[in-house]
């Protein structure tokens, strides 16, 4: 063997001992990093021997204390509100609904129905509608209940919003109408007859054919919509009645009617919560695929060393991390979201990543260390790979805990949820699976059976040789390591980087924002069925209204004028929406003359006083007919026989808005022309859809925050661990270019930026890393020249990396199947994430380390040659086969063999 540190490895290329390259000394904050390294492996080479010597005891107790923690699920609690989960808390819009709730508060209970036939007016169809109407008067809750006793009334009559109202729901009437009659009954409606409140039909009738003009000929669509009284009396029986309605809907058929689609209020909390429950099945078979994906990838098709109880323990793994998470979390006050169903589906991706590269590094001890006693075959196993899943966990850990600083409350509760989760998941895999490990070894030792424990095999007998074959190791080490380092292969993997990343760049750049809580509830429900009903045929725009709290009114004319000019006239406020009960006073005074109230006005026709103003507002709300509509409008006050105004609020309707910047755009409008106009935040423009939309202005932000400041924390993170500065970058630049890339095949994909695709591109900066972080921080652990370190890496690590990735594929790969969009999205996005970043981690990276990577550790004493020579192992328990001089032969042989490395002289 040659001596002057110089040899020749396998593709004739000349290498140097590392050693004799260094003439200076390292820096000192090189040799502080490298200090952190050695110091780390110490720490992992004696907890291997701990765990080791103790293997029954390290399992058990591990599995104890997380058992411990996962009882704090007791304090378990689930939160499905929307606006609760995605609006911040101190979010003015979210005060805005405060106050408008505590102020306004409403406990209607709806349940509507939206029927579809060539032409509802056709007398077959009304009287199809009227048929479902008088079922519905039929049904009685398990309490008796039936809709008389839980509807909201107005007046003596139950509140139903439909044309039948035009005919006050009598059903001799509704039979007797002819085409022609209930044609011209809808085209003469004005006020309801039943209601005495102005009838619009254009609020019951669906894509509606008009004649001459403005005269109504046929309609595709109607609805019907049911008012229930849901006060804390009420709700009870109101929630069980919307139950029996939904039930009737989705059961009744009349050959008039095409489609029925109905929406109650309890619907969407039912159908999320049912969602959940239905992909209970998708997670299970997710985890039976990737049992047996480990069973194959750890285990061996032998009696000694089938890989059916390590997977079980690599399960176990993930669900007692799981059961930590749940407990801690909750313990702490932390609430689950329907978002937290993927959390098992992500956890089980993230933790066999560690589990397959601390049996990789099982698998890759040096030669004869697998025939020393167990304890130190498990230090020197977490020696290699305690640090590098320590560099993967607290990366994954550091991209979550930022995320849990946003300002999104369900994204900060997942975060919390995943963050707890990953750190089990490295404490059990650094203690329990280990133990693990070490008692498979030492039944394997025994030569007991790997399904029957308490049955031993003979001496004689002998695994079959192929069973002991490595074959994806070998294929890396014999075809791709050798290939990848040749100069065309090394300059095409680049090129092809290159491709992708403008790509990326390129989808990343124009990919849209977008988010609806529709979305979270499967494509297949009636919920989302109904949306897509209402969007069809009553595609109206959003209703929002301008509030004014406790102001002087009386002083404020020329304020509420002015806001009623500016949001008739705005462009993103429908023609003729705007209903101010201010304007409507106003010119009743200025038109009436009745002498009680003329005598109260000025020469302008305005009240004289403040005390007249209040007075006769009253009044006109009160008793005039046309301020009867505005009565729910004001909230009066009486102080000692005064009135007074406590709150107030002016009804419109935006125009159909279809992109979410034109929405944010809409409410930022509105909002700004109230504001303006009133001080000291006395009036804001508030609607229900603010909510979301406010979600849609500040979900981006927060990405493009938690994104720069995961990468940052990544970054450092692996300068710690992996203790070299270009390493970390080029690690750093294989996690840039992954989510550049998934983010740009995003948008080819049709997805937007929302909740769901911000949580995973956060995730995507942890995973990322998994599949680059063990190639470089394994890359340092090698003497040699640059490409003979790559190669040593790829054998070692290639593996596990790619089994890794492609466990977490299997994990998701039947969600693909789901309805819901979380479960479709996670699919989607995490198919990219694990093909992206799988080639960055085994393509890009090892041609970049081949090119410029960095000298070894100062403690790196592995060559290529101690790489994955998985044929010249030899276990304790092949000695009962062999004797010890043939056996040691066989290893010289191999030793002859073996390429010349200088260090191993």
């Amino acid at each position: 063997m040659a001596m002057n540190g110089t040899s020749r490895n396998m593709t004739g290329e000349k290498s140097s001992n590392h050693y004799d390259k260094v003439e200076k000394k390292p820096f000192i904050i090189t040799r502080m990093l490298n200090k952190i390294t050695s110091s780390m492996e110490n720490g992992f080479y004696m907890l291997g021997m701990l765990i080791g010597n103790h293997p029954l005891k390290s399992v058990l107790l591990s599995g104890f204390v997380v058992g411990i923690f996962a009882l704090g699920v007791l304090n378990f609690t689930e939160d499905t509100d929307s606006d609760t989960l995605w609006v911040p808390s101190d979010a003015e819009v979210f005060q805005d609904k405060t106050w408008v709730s505590a102020n306004f508060p409403s406990t209607l209970r709806t349940v509507s129905v939206i029927f579809v036939s060539s032409n509802v007016l056709s007398t077959s169809a009304v009287q199809a509608m009227n048929t479902l109407y008088k079922s519905s008067l039929g049904l009685t809750t398990s309490s008796g209940k039936n809709y008389t006793d839980v509807c909201f009334k107005s007046g003596s009559n139950c509140l139903v919003n439909s044309v039948l109202e035009l005919w006050s729901y009598n059903d001799a009437n509704i039979v007797a109408a002819s085409a022609t009659d209930i044609l011209n009954t809808i085209n003469t409606a004005t006020v309801s007859p039943l209601y005495g409140r102005p009838f619009d039909v254009t609020t019951v009738l669906g894509s509606i054919s008009y004649s001459s003009g403005t005269t109504v000929s046929a309609a595709e669509a109607a609805k019907i919509t049911f008012f229930l009284n849901g006060d804390s009396t009420n709700k009870d029986e109101s929630m069980a009645w919307e139950t029996k309605m939904v039930d009737l809907v989705q059961n009744t058929q009349n050959s008039a009617i095409s489609d029925y689609y109905v929406l109650a209020t309890r619907s969407f909390s039912d159908v999320a919560s049912d969602a959940i429950g239905g992909d209970i099945s998708l997670l299970s078979a997710g985890y039976m695929i990737v049992i047996i994906y480990i069973i194959i990838i750890l285990g061996r098709f032998n009696c000694l060393d089938f890989g059916l109880g390590i997977a079980v323990c690599g399960i176990l793994v993930i669900g007692l991390s799981l059961g930590f998470s749940y407990g801690l979390a909750s313990a702490a006050g932390w609430k689950y979201t329907p978002l937290h169903s993927i959390l098992p589906f992500l956890l089980l991706g993230i933790g066999v990543d560690d589990l397959f590269v601390i049996m990789g590094a099982y698998k890759s001890l040096p030669i004869g260390y697998l025939d020393r006693p167990i304890h130190e075959r498990m230090a020197m196993t977490l020696k290699h790979a305690g640090v590098s899943i320590t560099v993967t966990s607290l990366t994954d850990m550091c991209a979550f805990g930022i995320g849990a600083t946003t300002v999104l409350p369900a994204l900060r509760s997942f975060c919390v949820f995943c963050c707890l989760g990953i750190l089990a998941l490295f404490l059990m895999a650094a203690t329990f699976f280990v133990g693990c490990i070490a008692l498979t070894a030492k039944r394997r030792d025994a030569d007991r059976n790997s399904l029957v424990c308490c049955y031993r095999h003979n001496a004689d007998y002998r695994p079959n040789e192929c069973s002991k074959t490595e074959l994806f190791v070998a294929a890396i080490k014999k075809f791709y390591a050798p290939t990848l380092m040749r100069l065309p292969v090394k300059i095409a993997a680049m090129v092809v980087t290159a491709i992708f990343l403008g790509f990326g760049i390129w989808g990343f750049v124009v990919l849209k924002q977008d988010y609806n809580p529709i979305w979270f509830i499967p494509s297949d429900s009636y919920p989302y069925k109904y949306d897509g009903a209402s969007n069809k045929y009553f595609n109206t725009g959003a209703q929002a209204s301008a509030y004014c709290k406790n102001i002087d009114y009386f002083s404020s004319k020329t304020q509420f004028d002015s806001l009623y000019t500016q949001l008739t006239g705005s462009s993103y406020i429908s023609t003729g929406s705007t209903d101010s009960w201010f304007k409507s006073f106003t010119d009743w005074l200025s038109t009436t003359s009745t002498a009680s109230v003329t005598s109260r006005l000025d020469g302008s026709k305005y009240p004289t006083t403040s005390t007249n103003f209040y007075d006769l507002l009253y009044e006109f709300v009160t008793t005039e007919a046309t301020g009867l509509r505005h009565r729910s409008e004001v909230v009066f006050t009486n102080n000692s026989g005064v009135l007074g105004v406590s709150a107030s609020y002016i009804k419109f309707t935006h125009i159909v808005l279809t992109d979410s910047t034109s929405k944010i755009n809409a409410m930022e409008n509105t909002m700004s022309i109230v504001s303006d106009l009133f001080s000291d935040d006395n009036c804001f423009a508030y609607g229900r859809l603010y909510l979301q939309w406010y979600t849609n202005k500040v979900i981006q932000t927060e990405l493009y925050r938690n994104l720069g400041l995961a990468a940052l924390c990544v970054f450092v993170v692996c300068l710690i661990l992996i203790a070299n500065l270009f390493t970390s970058l080029m690690v750093l630049s294989c996690v840039i270019f992954t989510l550049l890339d998934v983010g740009g095949m995003m948008n080819f994909w049709g997805l937007t930026i929302d909740t769901v695709t911000s949580i995973i591109l956060i995730l995507a900066i942890g995973l990322a890393v998994d599949y680059s972080a063990h190639i470089g921080h394994c890359f340092m652990t090698f003497t040699g020249d640059r490409n003979a370190r790559v190669r040593a890496t790829l054998v070692e690590m290639g593996s596990p990396v790619f089994s890794g990735a492609f466990s977490t594929f299997l994990a998701f790969i039947l969600l693909a199947f789901s309805n819901s969009y979380v479960f479709t999205t996670f699919f989607k996005v995490f198919l990219l994430v694990a093909v992206f970043g799988v080639f960055h981690g085994l393509v890009y990276l090892p041609v970049l380390l081949s090119w410029i990577g960095p000298l070894p550790y100062m403690t790196a004493e592995r060559g290529e040659s101690g790489a994955g020579e998985v044929e010249l192992r030899i276990t304790s328990a092949d000695l009962n086969h062999k004797s010890r001089s043939s056996l040691q032969g066989e290893t010289n042989l191999a030793m002859e063999n073996k390429v010349e490395d200088p260090q191993l002289q």
